[in-house]
């Protein structure tokens, strides 16, 4: 069977980020586990991003899918998220301060201002409510956008959430404030903030390195910050400091990380997205929420065919030239959830527990249907 146990032929599971959508993947793994056709134990390598990266983490400790949904729905049920505080006292002084030098602006730009007001009364029905917001928005962006940037410029802190109470949920799951001994290769993927690099987190020493080692961060103990760096989305949680590092969540550049799977050994990967498949998604946008679903479904579908174009050029080059060290790797297609009300705008970080054991629900019927179909490999005769 093609996800049969082979020792010459490593299977890895490739899980992608999706914030909430990650309780998906926890169906998944239920139905791959538990499968007469499928995993048969634990994959020997893994690499995942952002909620990936939690799953993965949690998979490659030895928890059971039920541990996995647990930790889920304990997120669900009591947030580990704090408001920073200093963000918000920073952003109530400077819009103080602004205010206070209103009276002090420029004649020149009051002028300015004014015109521009004008203009806006003869373009919209300031009579209407719709009409007047939609003013106050057009001025804000035209007219003084100058405050709107000494705004951000000036706020002191770079984060919204503090994800410091994740740290224990993390350990209580895991049950150790580190991952090590693991036998399950594993690879938690992140970028440095400063660099705008690309740090690919693991545990095993894979046996050549890539051209771009510097991106490879071999840690035989895998650190809480480690797995939390590459969960922490910019802007809304704060950076995560590794080392000499500031660490940002991995789904910025690398969302459905293949390139790991294949440096640590893997001959297999079956990829677990949470986004619809093109034909799926492919439905006229009616609302802005169907527009920002549309928006962070073609990020995350850009990074998963980047990398799946990269992995198939290399099997082609692979099979042209019969170099032993460029071995073909078997790409199945991914599983992915199918449409319903259940992966709209507000999914990604919907943490609630009745929508994620929908999306839980919806992730063991998705891997059942893929694995009664027979897992299908990926290549270029399919649509790309």
């Amino acid at each position: 069977m093609p996800l049969s146990p082979d020792p010459q032929r490593p299977l890895s599971l490739v899980l992608s980020g999706g914030g909430a959508r990650g309780a998906f993947q926890v169906g998944v793994w239920k139905t791959l586990r538990e499968h007469p056709n499928g995993f048969r134990g634990a994959p020997d390598v893994i690499s995942g991003t952002s909620a990936g990266a939690l799953n993965g983490a949690l998979i490659a400790a030895g928890l059971e899918p039920e541990d996995l949904l647990k930790f889920w729905l304990d997120l669900a049920d009591n947030p580990p998220v704090i408001a920073n505080e200093s963000f918000f006292r920073s952003l109530g002084d400077e819009l103080q301060r602004l205010l206070r030098q209103e009276p002090l602006r420029p004649l020149g730009r009051r002028e300015r201002e004014l015109r521009i007001f004008g203009g806006l009364l003869r373009k919209h029905r300031w009579y209407r409510e719709s009409g007047r917001l939609a003013m106050l928005v057009e001025f804000l962006l035209t007219a003084r956008f100058d405050s709107i940037s000494s705004l951000l410029a000036t706020i002191q802190s770079t984060y919204v959430f503090s994800t410091e109470p994740m740290r224990d949920r993390l350990a209580k799951a895991i049950g150790a404030r580190e991952l090590r001994g693991s036998k399950v290769k594993l690879a938690i993927n992140t970028v440095d903030a400063r660099t705008g690099c690309v740090v690919r987190i693991v545990n095993h020493m894979p046996d050549k390195l890539p051209a771009a080692s510097k991106h490879y961060r071999y840690e035989p103990v895998i650190s809480l910050d480690m797995i939390l760096a590459s969960a922490s989305i910019p802007i809304l949680f704060n950076p995560v400091r590794v080392g000499e590092m500031d660490l940002w969540d991995g789904g910025l550049l690398v969302n459905s990380p293949m390139a790991p799977a294949v440096a640590l050994g893997a001959h297999r990967i079956v990829p677990v997205l949470v986004t619809l498949g093109p034909s799926e998604a492919a439905q006229p946008m009616r609302t802005l929420g169907s527009a920002v679903e549309r928006l962070a479904d073609t990020f995350l579908e850009n990074a998963y065919n980047t990398d799946r174009k990269l992995l198939l050029d290399r099997n082609a080059l692979a099979a042209q030239h019969g170099d032993p060290d460029l071995r073909q790797v078997d790409l199945f297609r991914a599983i992915r959830p199918t449409p319903s009300g259940h992966f709209d705008a507000g999914s990604y970080l919907y943490f609630e527990r009745n929508a994620m054991l929908a999306m839980y629900e919806e992730g063991r019927q998705a891997a059942r249907a893929w694995l009664e179909r027979g897992p299908q490999l990926d290549g270029r005769d399919l649509a790309e």
